[in-house]
């Protein structure tokens, strides 16, 4: 026994010791982004797994540098990722399934967000695979948050309405929808846009018929207030997966955004972007980004 004691301590001295170094080499990793402007850096959420570890094996690749932000729209987003402006000859040719995680994360200014096809081809709302965008929105009041609702439903239910008219379970929409295309063919001067609107949003029970539930959420409280402060682009909450957040550099989304575009909302002088990974321990990590994640 008098043996025993002092070996049996030993092993736990020494696992004890292996706990602690394991805790001390934890790391936890941020991206950074490099553009003309300066430099952004982002954490990527945990709760949002596929995009995450999707998004640092391109960026530990270097499949992202020298990528261009081929989409800006001031007050909205600059968008980036399409792997064929950089090195690459082509862009990813694959989809991520989506990780909504909205209210918890959503499209406050800064957030990284996975560009997507539109519903009508991507009814599963699957991400592209290198494609996102980081917003800059702008705020929002009570009165502006509602009209943003209205148009976040009518994005969720126009593909519905398209798929519904293409089939003969939907006889009467296939009926009103022709209506007001030959109105608007008849005399170009017909307010198409709002019909078309008028029409699609009037039709939610016939398409709830076909499709389920369709009821928008509308926003809590929470998103209510940073909407009207801080800003950023609540008509695609729940539409797109946010899986990270620019928590450094946000005038730098400002200054991209501001750049002269085409009419295709190019940039006429090439941005392009240059992404690297930095590692820092767990205590650092929870002690400068800590406030943005979700307990």
């Amino acid at each position: 026994m008098n043996n025993f004691k002092p070996l049996w301590r030993k092993q736990l001295v020494f696992i004890l010791l292996g706990l602690v170094v394991f805790g001390c080499a934890e790391k936890k990793e941020v991206v950074v982004f490099e553009t003309p402007f300066g430099e952004m850096t982002a954490i990527l959420y945990d709760e949002t797994p596929i995009h995450k570890e999707n998004f640092l094996k391109l960026a530990k690749s270097g499949q992202y540098n020298d990528v261009l932000f081929h989409r800006v729209i001031e007050n909205f987003m600059i968008q980036t990722g399409d792997l064929s402006t950089g090195a690459a000859e082509k862009d990813a040719n694959y989809r991520l399934d989506a990780e909504f995680r909205s209210p918890e994360y959503f499209h406050v200014k800064g957030s990284l967000a996975a560009a997507r096809r539109g519903d009508e081809t991507n009814p599963k709302k699957e991400s592209s695979g290198s494609q996102f965008y980081i917003v800059q929105g702008e705020t929002y009041d009570e009165e502006g948050l509602k009209l943003r609702a209205k148009r976040r439903h009518f994005l969720k239910l126009y593909p519905l309405f398209q798929r519904a008219i293409k089939t003969d379970r939907a006889v009467e929409l296939t009926e009103k929808w022709a209506y007001h295309t030959n109105k608007y063919q008849e005399d170009t001067t017909y307010d198409f846009g709002t019909a078309q609107e008028e029409l699609i949003l009037n039709s939610q029970s016939t398409l709830e018929e076909l499709f389920g539930p369709l009821d928008d959420p509308g926003y809590n409280e929470e998103q209510k207030q940073v909407y009207a402060t801080i800003g950023g682009a609540p008509h695609l909450d729940g539409e797109y997966t946010v899986f990270g957040k620019v928590v450094e550099g946000l005038d730098v989304i400002d200054k991209v955004a501001a750049q002269a575009t085409d009419d295709r909302d190019r940039p006429l002088e090439e941005i392009r972007l240059k992404v690297r990974v930095e590692s820092m321990s767990t205590a650092e990590y929870q002690s400068r980004y800590g406030k943005y994640l979700r307990k």
